[in-house]
């Protein structure tokens, strides 16, 4: 995008995209390890270009933003979200799964992450409904006391909004919504008609996955990866992002030209019919493995 288009986008208006915290870890994805001087350029770039929510999950990606924020000395520009992953792991390691929050957490979220406050703290909840309960009320006193500013919640299916629909502390409701989740758009419909502000993940799924989808296509003869790569990437993402009832879209960038790529799209809009046609004829609706599996670690 050049830089005039850039800098008027910035102005007029906050980007609905968050960089997601797998920007930081090379896990989830199927890229090279992200540089530590990339980092700073990626973030920097980001808030550059109005993109000024950044997710962290895991706990080296709270570490990474931390430290990068701190050195920019632009804290106050962000919106951070955190989530109650306390695994430490390096970039061979496995990445580990949710814990319940507990009363010193706040204390080692607020450390890794360099800040005096959290603007929205997600939870998940997990199998004991007492411990999910002691978690939620966890949260609201964080809030009262203004370690954190708002709360989100993952929400696996529809009966968590069920469950909160006549008192709900939790402000946001986040997950998947891309063109493998077709049970996706009832769900956010559900949440918005319930008051709730909606956060959706994965538009890619993962890494390895579009890559699969690309290679497929190509063998069925609809052009080169190549040229197929940005293509499939700007229609997934759009699909995502200009769902009706999704306001915010998170995803990762673990190079400083996605950014521009992502801006791009934004500034294009909504599928139209031809392309959303091309889209699902490039990849049936359906279950897919990556989403089951998603489920499973959470």
């Amino acid at each position: 995008m050049p830089d005039t288009m850039a800098n008027s986008m910035s102005q007029a208006t906050e980007m609905p995209l968050i960089l997601g915290g797998h920007s930081f870890i090379s896990q989830l994805g199927n890229d090279p390890p992200v540089s530590e001087r990339d980092h700073y350029r990626i973030v920097d770039s980001c808030l550059n270009h109005a993109v000024r929510w950044f997710d962290t999950t895991y706990q080296p990606e709270r570490i990474a933003l931390g430290n990068v924020l701190h050195t920019l000395g632009r804290r106050n520009e962000a919106t951070i979200l955190a989530w109650n992953f306390f695994t430490d792991f390096s970039p061979d390691d496995p990445i580990g799964g949710p814990e319940y929050y507990r009363p010193w957490h706040i204390d080692v979220i607020l450390e890794q992450l360099r800040t005096d406050y959290v603007d929205c703290l997600v939870a998940i909840s997990l199998n004991d409904p007492e411990e999910n309960q002691r978690q939620e009320e966890l949260l609201i006193e964080w809030r009262r006391k203004g370690y954190v500013r708002s709360l989100g919640l993952w929400i696996q299916d529809p009966a968590n909004i069920e469950q909160f629909r006549h008192d709900n502390p939790f402000r946001f409701a986040i997950r998947p919504f891309n063109i493998t989740t077709d049970e996706a758009a009832p769900i956010f419909t559900a949440c918005k008609m319930s008051g709730w502000e909606t956060l959706a993940t994965s538009p890619f799924g993962r890494g390895w996955e579009i890559d699969r989808m690309i290679a497929a296509a190509s063998a069925r003869g609809y052009g080169d990866a190549e040229t197929l790569r940005p293509i499939v990437a700007d229609l997934m993402l759009r699909f995502s992002l200009f769902q009706r009832d999704v306001d915010r879209v998170i995803v990762a960038m673990r190079k400083v030209e996605w950014i521009n790529r992502n801006l791009e799209s934004v500034s294009r809009g909504p599928l139209t019919v031809d392309e959303l046609r091309w889209l699902r004829n490039l990849y049936p609706a359906g279950k897919h493995r990556w989403w089951r599996q998603l489920r499973r670690w959470f």
